[in-house]
Order: C-alpha cells, then structure tokens, then sequence
C-alpha cells in the first residue's frame, strides 16, 4: 500500500471525505444518498486502491451556493405572499360592510337551522 501525502498546511484537499461533508451540508447520510441517485446531489468518487469514497470539494461547494440562492429565493417568495396577504386583508371587505339580507336567501344552511328543509327524514 502506498504512503500516504503529507499534507501541506494551509492547502485544502479537492476531495471531501464522508465525515467533513456530513459537516459541510445540512443533510443527513440517506438525504445526500438520495440526492445524489436523483441527480440533485454531486456524485461521489471511489479512492483507488482503498473503498474510500469522496465527493469533489469544488461540486459540493457549487451545491451549497445553489442551495443557498435557492432558499433565498423562496424567502423572498414568502415575504412577497405575507405582503400580498396584509395587502388583501386590509381590503377584503368585512361583515360590517356587507349589505343586509333580511330573508335570509343565499345564507348556508348552518346560519339558519343546520337543516335543509328540503331533504324527508
């Protein structure tokens, strides 16, 4: 078996192993297997001659950046959605506003008696 390199301080290594990814990205073992076998995921790389596996730091990195724009998306996305709520909740009109329906034509039947007359027993 071959020696292993020194490593060089100051230099990082293009290869994440198992144990540095697990604290790079916010996703459990079977999430990032699951990624990876959809295509969502970098794929992992076999270290010859061991049964190492590892992921290219550069792909991985790449991966967090579009994880990132994308939840920064969403919250602007959801930020826009409350402002359009308040929006419409002020202008909504209230029950106040509503005009008076005295005989009760086009009420539910659970505002009158919780019946329908219509319907026999």
């Amino acid at each position: 078996m071959p020696k292993p390199l020194r490593r060089l301080p100051g230099v990082e290594s293009p290869f994440v192993l198992r144990a540095e990814l697990l604290t790079l990205v916010p996703h459990s073992m079977s999430t990032i297997d699951r990624l990876e076998a959809e295509g969502k995921f970098p794929g992992r790389l076999r270290l010859e001659p061991t049964n190492r596996v590892a992921w290219l730091r550069r792909e991985v990195t790449g991966y967090l950046r579009h994880l990132a724009k994308s939840r920064q998306s969403a919250a602007k996305e959801d930020h826009i959605n409350q402002e359009l709520d308040a929006r419409l909740k002020q202008s909504a009109p209230t029950p106040e506003d509503q005009p008076a329906n005295p005989d009760r034509q086009f009420a539910p039947a659970s505002a009158t008696s919780g019946r329908n007359s219509d319907v026999g027993r």
